[in-house]
């Protein structure tokens, strides 16, 4: 489970790239961040059960950076951090609605393995994808992020997160 995330100010695109991420990433939670610290994000995500916390960081009202942390009860700690730019959905001329899931789903990824693959994989807390397992899927080809929702759709569906750069912070 994924608690979601903005930096203080978030743009109008910003806060329309969080919405899409949560028709995506199953079991994932969106706090208006307003006024909130870091540390009261952390106490939201304990709460509500999560283990990772991402926030949506923006530059010029654009999505820059997806910052992510680990969180437990008694500890927590910088993951990591991707510079990115993105194509929301209806750039991409995807009209449908997703519906957030219903569902305790896995989130498998699939795509070129490598240092940058096992990156992604740890920051989105996934499983390696198997075809037997019906969940969201998320597609990495070496520097872009897709998403497959097998229940909607079997081509990629948005939103598409090319990552600039990428950064361990631990």
């Amino acid at each position: 489970m994924i608690l979601i995330s903005t930096s203080r100010r978030p743009s109008t695109r910003t806060r329309s790239f969080v919405k899409e991420l949560l028709g995506v990433l199953p079991l994932s939670f969106q706090v208006t961040r307003g006024k909130k610290s870091i540390e009261e994000l952390k106490d939201i995500a304990v709460l509500k059960g999560c283990r990772r916390l991402m926030i949506v960081e923006s530059k010029d009202g654009n999505p820059s950076a997806l910052s992510f942390m680990y969180i437990d009860k008694k500890d927590w700690k910088w993951l990591g951090v991707m510079d990115i730019n993105v194509s929301l959905r209806r750039e991409m001329k995807i009209s449908h609605k997703l519906e957030p899931f219903d569902d305790d789903l896995p989130l498998l990824i699939k795509g070129e393995k490598g240092e940058s693959f096992d990156f992604v994989k740890e920051m989105f807390f996934c499983n390696d994808y198997e075809e037997s397992i019906d969940a969201p899927v998320i597609l990495w080809d070496g520097s872009f992020i897709n998403f497959i929702r097998d229940d909607f759709a079997d081509v990629p569906i948005g939103p598409k997160i090319n990552v600039l750069k990428w950064k361990r912070l631990i």
